[in-house]
């Protein structure tokens, strides 16, 4: 039988765990996508090069970059929503906050569970990177 306390705990650990993509998520600004690609480590992957950071939020955050060289604005609508569908998916199951911005290259359109697979490749390489980089650092630093 379901007490209260076990319903209450059960609805704030799926509404942590939605999977949708709010405004919160969007990585926006001229500022914050300048940011990322220069102080951000870069992992191409296929037809993207993604690019992330980490950022003092709980969540990742996601920007992408879409020239017309990629394709007709049918074309480049349709490789957006299949990144943004991937991020959504993916998003619990990064590490930390992240601020990442995606470019594209011009390609054909490939089956969003490629797109998953590269996005989620990445972004465990940039999580590893930062991690490497932060041990080097704590470790360089002197005991007291």
């Amino acid at each position: 039988m379901c007490t209260m306390d076990d319903a209450a705990t059960t609805t704030m650990s799926n509404a942590e765990r939605r999977l949708t993509f709010r405004a919160r998520h969007r990585l926006s600004g001229i500022r914050a996508f300048t940011r990322v690609h220069r102080e951000g480590v870069r992992k191409p992957r296929g037809p993207i090069i993604v690019i992330g950071m980490p950022n003092d939020l709980p969540h990742c955050r996601l920007g992408l970059s879409v020239s017309r060289r990629v394709g007709n604005a049918v074309t480049r609508h349709a490789i957006k929503r299949k990144l943004r569908e991937s991020f959504r998916l993916l998003q619990h199951d990064l590490p930390g906050g992240y601020d990442f911005v995606i470019i594209v290259r011009p390609h054909a359109t490939i089956p969003m569970q490629r797109y998953k697979d590269q996005l989620a490749s990445a972004w465990e390489a940039i999580d590893a990177t930062y991690k490497k980089r932060y041990r080097r650092s704590s470790d360089a630093e002197p005991s007291a």
